[in-house]
């Protein structure tokens, strides 16, 4: 089979990567722009008219940094999503199709992994009874991967239990959650139950009385958590979010499963959004192993400082603490993981929004101050730190 040589605008683009240091061919802009995900978009036409007729492509400059950039990347063998994920993120003009199936795909995915372990749902059957026969296994599957970041965290948790220059601050906050000494908390098993059971079920899976125990886990032992007392008592409805019907739906999970409403957002959120999303996923592991370190040496000095208030503050609001153990589990997060990790920010930011449009001025300030930095930067706020006397 005889190929048709490069265009003039291909060529060009040829040349102007090799001037930047990269290599490029013909055939490979060629490969970078096949269906149905092309990385590289068609050379714009030009429809010169009388009396040249027909049409020319013509060379967009704009389109030389991706050319480079995915010159520099493509391995033999490279998952063009990945690639695609990497370039968008970075800032470059990849198809939008495409990097809206990209991020769908990692929703897809997970979601792929989580009911081949749990099997088939029943029709008409009971989902907490279809999660809790395989809970325990998967549990046990995923432990190993959590052991040491739990440990780690544990041992932090009892050492600031111990400083007596956060007495004050622990007896001041245990004035918000007085009947902490009768949780029950979860083991690893429960945890995991109903985190999936609210994935996989969505609202009708699962009571804010089951959320508040999940923090209240995740916070540790009779620790003081905020958030767990207001689900515990707030008549609020902490899962508007997932209230409505989502507008996409994967086969096998329930109509209002909170995995189609992730995979909505996917779908149709903003690519800007999806953008800062997923700068903000790029940045989890950085700020939970930091923060970490930074309170290890205060807690080594027995002088706690703002990482010391940082942290407390997190275990007794909750906000971070997922992210705190995802950042430690997946300290260089493949290209998969970041874009699933974006897309549930994404997601997470609109519910936390839904809430907040029931609360006061109060309450956006307080979220303001205590989510993550990360999450500020995805929900464009930025204001400085809390320092303890702002409390």
């Amino acid at each position: 089979m005889v190929r048709t040589p490069p265009s003039a605008a291909d060529r060009l683009l040829v040349q102007l990567a090799a001037a930047r240091g990269t290599k490029v061919s013909g055939r490979q802009l060629e490969r970078w722009r096949a269906q149905p995900t092309p990385l590289l978009p068609a050379n714009a036409r030009t429809f010169p008219g009388r009396p040249a007729g027909g049409s020319a492509s013509a060379a967009d400059p704009a389109m030389v940094d991706l050319v480079v950039w995915l010159g520099q990347h493509s391995r033999p063998g490279a998952d063009s999503l990945y690639l695609a994920l990497g370039a968008f993120g970075t800032g470059l003009p990849v198809p939008d199709a495409t990097v809206r199936e990209a991020f769908v795909r990692q929703v897809v995915r997970s979601t792929e992994r989580t009911t081949e372990r749990l099997g088939p749902m029943p029709e008409q059957g009971d989902v907490q009874e279809w999660v809790s026969d395989q809970a325990d296994a998967i549990a046990q599957q995923g432990a190993h991967r959590l052991t040491g970041v739990n440990r780690r965290i544990r041992a932090i948790d009892k050492q600031m239990q111990q400083l007596p220059a956060l007495a004050e601050l622990r007896q001041f906050a245990t004035g918000f959650d007085p009947d902490r000494a009768d949780a029950d908390p979860l083991d690893n098993t429960g945890l995991l139950f109903h985190g999936l059971t609210a994935a996989v079920a969505g609202p009708r899976g699962i009571e804010p009385d089951a959320i508040a125990r999940i923090a209240r886990s995740q916070a540790g032992r009779e620790a003081p958590q905020y958030t767990a007392r207001l689900l515990e008592t707030d008549p609020r409805d902490p899962l508007i979010a997932v209230r409505n019907t989502p507008a996409h739906q994967l086969p096998g999970l329930p109509a209002d499963s909170t995995i189609n409403h992730v995979v909505s957002v996917a779908r149709d959120a903003p690519l800007e959004r999806l953008r800062a999303g997923w700068t903000a996923a790029g940045e989890i592991a950085g700020w939970a192993q930091s923060l970490c370190l930074a309170v290890e040496a205060e807690i080594a000095s027995k002088q706690p400082g703002p990482a010391c208030f940082e942290w407390f503050l997190g275990q007794f609001f909750g906000i971070g603490r997922t992210y705190l153990v995802k950042g430690l589990a997946e300290p260089s997060p493949t290209a998969g993981q970041q874009a699933l990790s974006a897309v549930e920010l994404v997601f997470t930011l609109d519910a936390i929004n839904s809430v907040l449009a029931t609360t006061d001025s109060d309450g956006h300030e307080t979220m303001r101050r205590l989510a993550p930095p990360f999450l500020l930067k995805l929900a464009a706020v930025e204001i400085p730190r809390a320092r303890p006397n702002e409390v």
